[in-house]
Parts: structure tokens; sequence; C-alpha cells
């Protein structure tokens, strides 16, 4: 099959949560609908090309400035007022519902997002009014070109041949429509098929696709692994509302804050676990590092759901590719940013570049490398691995055989060097030959110890490789999940079911907090400690009321003060502790001793 066959052969589906905006489409209409900008911030941009000259020939003569950004702009001015409320009223508009995304996380992940909505006002944003301004381009676009677009590309190397999937949007709305993380013009998701580029013809293997905060292995799923729907031969992605981004699972999922602090507390939650089950007997509280990482959720959900449009063989929308390599203009020549440059320091809210090149013009990784994209460099094709094992095997017997090799020398040598210094050892005129021949003699027994452990390091590591062999003969491919570090899975359905109070609660609380806290500090009534405890006591007993956990918060309450107790005493009597600690040890000593004078 040629580029194209193979692309259309296993052509991935993709199927949208009901509300979804925007779906892939071509570029070229997405170009006309902007214009060119450059600069090094908001302020000193200027117009390079205006709305209604620009075309893909023409993108790709412009060239990077130094120090400067080229940026597109797909809206020339977004949607306000008036227009705005005939937009989100219009009768057509896709209807898109969920639970209170706030409910489901706790107080810190809420502080986050009251800070996340504070930083949208002095960090670099998409303006209000953008997504309307996006959906009637896109619309209208559509109108003359109705056509579902990916473009592709085919890459062949080591054994593999990639089939590269790249989908272009309109605009990323998450967080205007659907209340997540961030909004950009244009956005671009990828995804791969890989083959094994076997003699008997290409089979598929793995498939892989971006996806938020996953890198790596943990980014490619094996094509039998269950996990992994498909169609045929097409496997399955559900996009994320409004991020686009892939996953494997139909579901929700919640985007969680990664904390470099949380992996030196595992050891010491594991320890407190173990103590509290093991040593006091209680009941397991299970894997407190989890819970803690749960309750530092950022309230931010991906909503996958699958259940609106699905683009792809057999749906309801067809796919039209498009086959792009680095000889095409707009690929190669341009690489500047494909929406609006909001010069967010964060990024979130800057848009993306195009498919070979990232926002800093550097080339893209899933580009010049889309096998050490997914961690796939590492891996060699099935149809190549038996005979990879094969040479890995004789590598491995080559160097077992110059170990074997050295330890016989160090035993012949060995032996009479110990002679030698035992001899020197007799005569105290020659202790410095004595003491550099013994220095000699202690590294060789070192040396001959690291042989013998890498000798039997060795024959260890070739016998599993001729079990692997024997497994790879027989069929075997292992678990398809083995390579898997973070295993990405929506949240469950009761996980997201909550009662109007709850929900309405969570929305209002972190404002109660707050107020609960200046107004007493404020008005002078109590000092600041005394209002600050007032503040998170009144949240922590309304939170626990609202969710039915008044009965866990006194147990807690009641097993904090327990230990707070324990604590006053040991610092009031702290001697007497001491004191009794040493009499017990000595008891106990006496005991045991006494114990083996009755054996004797």
């Amino acid at each position: 099959m040629n580029d194209l066959e193979l692309l259309r052969a296993y052509e991935p589906i993709l199927r949208y949560t009901q509300g979804e905006l925007f779906f892939p489409t071509a570029v070229e209409p997405y170009i006309a609908e902007c214009d060119l900008w450059v600069g090094r911030s908001e302020r000193e941009r200027r117009l390079l090309v205006p709305y209604g000259e620009l075309t893909t020939d023409r993108l790709a003569e412009f060239t990077t400035p130094p120090d400067e950004t080229l940026s597109l702009r797909l809206v020339q001015r977004p949607l306000g007022g008036p227009d705005l409320a005939r937009w989100s009223r219009r009768p057509n508009r896709p209807q898109f519902h969920a639970s209170a995304r706030l409910a489901r996380v706790g107080l810190f992940a809420r502080l986050v997002d009251a800070g996340f909505t504070t930083s949208l006002l002095v960090r670099g944003s998409v303006p209000g009014g953008t997504a309307a301004g996006a959906s009637i381009k896109y619309e209208q676009a559509r109108e003359r070109d109705p056509r579902h677009v990916y473009h592709g590309r085919v890459v062949r190397g080591g054994g593999w041949i990639v089939l590269h999937y790249m989908y272009f949007y309109f605009m990323n709305d998450w967080r205007s429509t659907f209340s997540g993380a961030n909004d950009h013009e244009a956005d671009l998701e990828q995804a791969f098929v890989y083959l094994d580029d076997a003699p008997d013809g290409p089979q598929p293997i793995w498939f892989g696709c971006a996806a938020h905060d996953y890198h790596g292995d943990d980014l490619r799923r094996r094509w039998d692994d269950p996990a992994l729907v498909k169609v045929g031969d097409h496997p399955v992605i559900h996009a994320g509302a409004g991020s686009h981004a892939a996953y494997f699972e139909q579901g929700e999922y919640v985007t969680t804050v990664p904390l470099p602090a949380l992996r030196g507390l595992t050891g010491l939650l594991e320890a407190a676990r173990a103590f509290w089950r093991d040593t006091l007997r209680q009941p397991d509280p299970g894997d407190l590092a989890a819970s803690l990482e749960s309750a530092l959720s950022v309230p931010f959900i991906d909503y996958a759901r699958g259940d609106g449009m699905s683009i792809g063989a057999g749906q309801s929308g067809e796919w039209s590719p498009i086959l792009i390599d680095d000889g095409t203009p707009w690929v190669d020549g341009y690489r500047g940013l494909f929406g609006l440059d909001t010069y967010d320091r964060l990024g979130g809210e800057r848009a993306p570049a195009g498919p070979k090149y990232t926002r800093s013009g550097t080339v893209r990784q899933s580009w010049h490398d889309p096998l050490g994209f997914v961690g796939l460099d590492k891996v060699a094709p099935p149809s190549r691995a038996p005979q990879v094992l094969q040479d890995q095997v004789a590598r491995l017997r080559d160097e077992l055989h110059d170990v074997e090799a050295k330890i016989e020398e160090r035993l012949v040598g060995l032996p009479g060097l110990e002679l030698e210094v035992r001899s020197l050892a007799a005569n105290g005129a020659l202790a410095r030959v004595h003491e550099a021949r013994a220095i000699e003699l202690a590294a060789g027994e070192k040396e001959l110890a690291g042989l013998r452990s890498r000798q039997a390091d060795l024959s260890d590591t070739i016998e599993a490789a001729q079990r692997e062999a024997a497994a790879l003969a027989a069929g075997e491919a292992g678990d398809p999940r083995a390579h898997l570090r973070h295993s990405m899975h929506p949240v469950s359905h009761e996980q997201t079911r909550y009662g109007r109070f709850v929900e309405f609660w969570s929305a209002i609380s972190i404002s109660v907090l707050l107020l609960l806290i200046i107004v007493p500090l404020y008005t002078g009534l109590l000092p600041w400690w005394a209002a600050f405890a007032l503040g998170i006591g009144g949240y922590v007993l309304l939170e626990s009321a609202f969710r039915r956990r008044l009965t866990t918060l006194l147990l807690r309450l009641t097993l904090l003060l327990a230990i707070l107790g324990a604590i006053v005493l040991l610092y009031e009597y702290a001697g007497l502790v001491v004191v009794a600690a040493i009499v017990g040890l000595a008891a106990l000593i006496l005991a045991d001793n006494v114990r083996e004078l009755r054996r004797v």
C-alpha cells in the first residue's frame, strides 16, 4: 500500500462530547480567516499581513525576526455585549451539562482555582468573546468546506512504519465553554499508529496519542490491550471537550497538581500507615499518598464522554485526509504561532505552533523522532525481536567469556600474592613494601569479587533471555500494559454524583471562607489567629455537614486531640518519661540476662 492507503487503513475514530463546537479541519480555510502579526510583546507587535490577504503559500515566506515572534490572529473582533448574548442564546447551540466541578475537590483545590481565576487578570489571556467569534468563523468556513480533515504523513525507519495523524482545530475553548484550564486560538492534536515493517506485510503493534501531563511510554497502548477500543483496524480516541486532548477510555478526567514535595512525603506517609495499621492495629487507612494527591487535585475536568459527534470509518462523519511532509511549504517554512499570541508567561493561553515546530521554533520531537516520542526507540519490532535477542545473547556470551578469563587470571595470581604478603609481614624492616603489596592484594580481592558478581549476573541474564526467546518463538507477547508507569483512567460515575446543596456550597465556599476570616479581623472582634481559626473551623464544619461527614469529622478531631494530649503530657513530664524508659530498659536487660543464666 502507498502512504495514503496505509493512513486510510488504520485512521483513528474520534468521538467527541456533546456540546463540542470545533472539529478537525484543513489549515487553508483557517489561514484565510487570519491576519499575521510580529512582535516581542503585546504592546510592541505590529501587523504584517491584514485580514483577507493571507494564504498558505504566502505564510511560508515569512521568517521569525530575532527576539520576536510571528503569530496569526483568527478573531479580529471578539464578540461582546448584545452580540455575545445573541450568540449564547442561538437556538441551534450545542447543549452541554455537567455536575459542578468544584464539588469533586477539597479546600486546597478550590483555593488553587481561585488563584487561577485571579491570575487571568494579570497574565496574558484570550479575550472574552473570542470563542464565540472563532465559532462563527468556523461555521462559515464549514459552509464552504464541510470536510472533516486530518493531516497525515508516513515515516519509515528502524523496522517500523509510523502513521502520523494530525488534527487541526480553529480553537481550543476548554476554559470558556467547559470551565477548563485554558483557551487559545488554533489547536493541534496528534495520534500515531506504529506498524511492524514485517517481511509478510505491515502489522499494527502500537497506538499512541498525546494527552495532558503524560509523556513517553505512557502515551502508547499495545494493539492487543483490552483497554484500547477499536472498530476493526481503527483505534478509537475519546477527545476532551474543548481541549481536544486524546484519551483511550471514555469518561471524565480530573487534572492533578504535580507537587515535587509530595514524592518526598511518600515514605513518611507509608511509615505512618504501617504504624497505624500494624502497631496500633487500627483499620487500614489506605494509600495515604494517593489520598493526599487526590486532595490536591486541580478542579479542571476534561470531559471525554464520547456521546457527541463521531468521525471515522462507519461513523456519522467521514475523514478527508491531506498528506503533508517536509516539502509542504506552510509546514516547513512557517515557524510562528498559528493563533493569537497572548504572551502568557505560563504558556497556557498562547496559541500553538504548527505540526513541525514548537513555539520556540525548534523541531517537535513528535515530528523528527516519532518513535522516541512514545518511548519506542528502545523497542524492537516483533518481526525483528528474535534476531535482536539472539544478537544480544551472543554479545552477553562474549562478555561472559571475557569475565571468566579475567577470573582465571586473578585466581592464578592472587594465591601467590597472598603468600608474598604473608612473608613480608614477618620482617618489620619491610613494612613499607608489605603495606603496598597488601593494598594490591585487597584491590585484587575486590576486583575478583566484582568479576564473580558480574559472572553471576551475566549467567542469569542469558538464562532469562533464552526464556524470552522461547516465549517469542511460541508467540507469547507478554503483558500489554507492562510498559506503563502512570495509566490514565476516568473518574467513576459515583464520584460525579452530588446533590444540589453540595454543588451550591462548593461554588460559594471559598468566598464564605474569606468572609469568615476578614470580617472579624477587620471589625476588631477577634485577633488574627482567632479569625483564621474561626474561618477554617467554620469551613470544615459546613463542608462536613453538607457532605454528611460529621461523624468522621468528630472521630478525626478526637484522634487529633488525643495526639495533642499525648504531646502535652510528654512535654510536661519529660523527665519522668525518660526515667521510666530507662528503668523499663534496665528491667528488660536484667530479665533477658537472668534467663540466659538459667540455661547454663
